[in-house]
């Protein structure tokens, strides 16, 4: 009976529909996940929950528990909310990160869980259980500048997010910068806001910060001349250009000590500068 329903699980298949991540701290993060459950046979059966090593590139980064599941033949929806992930290889954690926002496709897997199971007839029988997790990536996070508000200050991106994965940053901090010789960048602009990855297209409102000629920073606003004196024919001196590609680039979030902070170092896109915005110099 074991091995034939052990049979059973290694053909199942596992397809997440939604995995978000909030209240993120130096060693941990709060997850809630939907996903459906198919391919698990004829008759129905009963899976008790179940504590999995979650593994990225063979090496376990932390531990989920796997709620109670009621098969089906034509699948199953399942879906738990707000449970705790403490990390345990944050080196690995990350390299997840930074794989899913630069990658189309990638995998992870769920290993060393103990399944019981509960069959018609009062059956039951206990096997090993894991997964490999097959999730699109964010492809780099593609940016758009939307809209821009002057008088404001602000600026509306679009963004786009193909994969599954929706993170809660918080408060964060991007640079516009302008790739230079030898690897150096110049910065042409700063924003902050609340930044959240949502599934698909998404809106995120900025306040942006100009960066004049010496490199001071000057709130964004209206008017012919800015606060260090610079008018909108100067912008010239600065090679901004609405048809050269510069760089989308994450730089730090409001959560002190938190892994966010390094995380969101990887978003780094190329962005167009909309007329719109070269206004704002």
């Amino acid at each position: 009976m074991d091995s034939v329903v052990q049979h059973l699980l290694n053909d199942s298949r596992l397809e997440i529909t939604l995995l978000r991540i909030m209240e993120c701290t130096a060693d941990s993060y709060n997850i809630s996940v939907e996903y459906q459950v198919t391919a698990t046979g004829p008759v129905g059966s009963v899976v008790d929950t179940m504590l999995v090593d979650l593994v990225y590139l063979d090496r376990p980064f932390g531990k989920v528990q796997l709620p109670r599941v009621k098969t089906r033949f034509n699948g199953t929806h399942v879906q738990f909310y707000d449970q705790t992930i403490n990390v345990t290889d944050m080196s690995a954690w990350l390299q997840l990160l930074s794989d899913l926002t630069h990658k189309e496709i990638l995998m992870y897997q769920l290993r060393n869980g103990e399944a019981y199971l509960k069959g018609p007839f009062g059956t039951t029988a206990q096997c090993g259980y894991n997964k490999d997790i097959h999730v699109l990536g964010m492809n780099g996070l593609p940016v758009l500048i939307k809209d821009v508000d002057r008088e404001a200050g602000k600026v509306t991106l679009t963004m786009r997010n193909s994969s599954i994965f929706e993170l809660d940053y918080g408060p964060t901090v991007f640079e516009i910068q302008e790739d230079g010789e030898e690897g150096q960048s110049r910065t042409i602009a700063r924003l902050k806001g609340d930044f959240f990855t949502k599934r698909g297209e998404f809106h995120v409102p900025l306040e942006v910060e100009t960066v004049s000629l010496d490199g001071e920073i000057d709130h964004a606003q209206g008017g012919g001349v800015n606060e260090s004196g610079i008018s909108p024919a100067e912008t010239k001196k600065l090679g901004l250009d609405a048809e050269k590609t510069y760089h989308f680039q994450g730089i730090g979030t409001g959560k002190e000590g938190a892994w966010t902070n390094e995380a969101i170092k990887f978003i780094r896109s190329p962005i167009l500068l909309t007329e719109s915005f070269i206004s704002l110099y």
